[in-house]
């Protein structure tokens, strides 16, 4: 009797530990088209906080936003020094040059390698991109995070739950109808017909854009949260650069009703 009670007594002190996804143990039973995520715009435009040199969108590297919770990166894509290269620029390679695609897909792949039960999504900016759609394709499968994609635009959106389960956990959309056709398997998926891009980004003191919209044909909606500026750098004079240190307005009180 007392082996029995023991066991008796070791079982009912051991629960299975709950499962997670993307940190949250009730985002499991949810679809991936009805989860808000935060993503980052320019994700690999990194900027110095203190003394900035150049101007940029992000204070912290990849890893370290996808650390802090950031489940969706922007990466523009343009060619490089050759055609069987892509960089991440912003505005272009002359302000900002993020390194190659390749660079930060293997930063990725190796991020989602530790963390088994995130789901993350890339969005591949740039609606007439100059960078080659084979180069493209060929990063991902060089980095390895092709291992990871999805396959294809689904009739319905899986539950992460099920993703994970799958081994399923990047998402990949492509703006460029061209990059979008270039892989055989599928996993880029075209904004078009998938992904609702919202009016945006707005200049200090202008109203947001508040809706209603209309998603019966895009499944996906992406929600601009950032407010511009016009910025002079190396003589020249770009338009609609983000304003990172007026993240209190940006996040304060009159701007949070439109998310």
């Amino acid at each position: 009797m007392l082996a029995l009670c023991l066991v008796l007594q070791m079982s009912a002190g051991v629960r299975a530990a709950a499962k997670v996804c993307n940190q949250h143990e009730e985002l499991c039973s949810r679809a991936y088209n009805d989860v808000t995520s935060i993503s980052t715009h320019a994700s690999f435009a990194v900027t110095n906080q203190t003394k900035p040199t150049k101007p940029g969108t992000q204070f912290k590297g990849i890893n370290d936003q996808l650390n802090d919770g950031v489940r969706g990166l922007h990466f523009n894509i343009m060619q490089g020094s050759s055609a069987s290269e892509v960089s991440l620029c912003y505005p272009d390679c002359t302000v900002n040059n993020g390194g190659t695609l390749l660079d930060s897909l293997k930063v990725v792949k190796a991020w989602l390698d530790a963390n088994k039960n995130d789901v993350v999504t890339i969005f591949l900016e740039g609606v007439d991109t100059n960078a080659s759609p084979a180069a493209v394709v060929k990063a991902f499968t060089d980095s390895g995070a092709d291992k990871y994609a999805l396959m294809g635009k689904p009739e319905s959106w899986s539950t992460l739950e099920t993703m994970i389960d799958d081994g399923t956990t990047l998402v990949v959309f492509a703006e460029d109808p061209n990059i979008a056709a270039a892989n055989s398997k599928g996993y880029f998926i075209s904004y078009k017909g998938t992904v609702l891009k919202l009016e945006g980004p707005f200049k200090y003191g202008e109203e947001w854009t508040c809706g209603p919209w209309d998603r019966s044909t895009e499944s996906i909606m992406l929600i601009p949260h950032y407010i511009v500026q016009t910025t002079t750098y190396g003589g020249a004079t770009y338009d609609n650069m983000p304003y990172p240190f007026n993240l209190g307005t940006t996040n304060g009180y009159q701007y949070e009703f439109h998310a």
